[in-house]
């Protein structure tokens, strides 16, 4: 059971979204942007999609009451196997946000026909880890910058 509002919207990205992504990426916390943001690179790669020079990535926000509060995105959605980036909302985290954003993720991949999702996370991120397990990914190694690699393979 979930203790998130029933009116959290998630959706793609919108060119008016810049004051709310700012705002989320400002919120976070040190060891937030340890796991999840080190050296800005989120940040940047979520600002690249409003000046319009990223392209083959899909961003989607969850919003309530006009704060974005979750934020997960696709990348080298031209291959049949994407990466997928997630963050939560400091306030929001423990409250089954992240396995919506999840479940909006492998949505995608199931819409288009993927076959399959990657993903990195810290070696500390616990709670990450723990969401990824429960959604259905698996663990299977080390990436090359150190991190966990997890995949989910869609499935007819």
């Amino acid at each position: 059971m979930s203790d998130l509002p029933e009116n959290i919207v998630i959706r793609e990205f919108a060119a008016a979204d810049r004051p709310l992504v700012e705002a989320f990426f400002k919120q976070m916390s040190g060891e937030t942007r340890a796991l999840f943001d080190r050296n800005s690179y989120n940040y940047n790669v979520a600002m690249r999609y409003f000046d319009g020079t990223e392209a083959n990535k899909v961003y989607y926000l969850a919003e309530h009451d006009g704060v974005m509060i979750g934020y997960v995105y696709l990348s080298d959605i031209d291959k049949s196997v994407i990466w997928l980036g997630i963050a939560v909302h400091e306030n929001y985290k423990g409250r089954h946000l992240g396995r919506k954003l999840m479940q909006r993720a492998m949505d995608y991949a199931r819409e288009h026909k993927k076959g399959g999702i990657l993903l990195t996370t810290h070696v500390v991120n616990l709670r990450g880890q723990g969401l990824y397990d429960r959604m259905g990914f698996e663990r299977i190694g080390m990436s090359n910058s150190g991190e966990v690699l997890y995949i989910w393979r869609l499935k007819d």
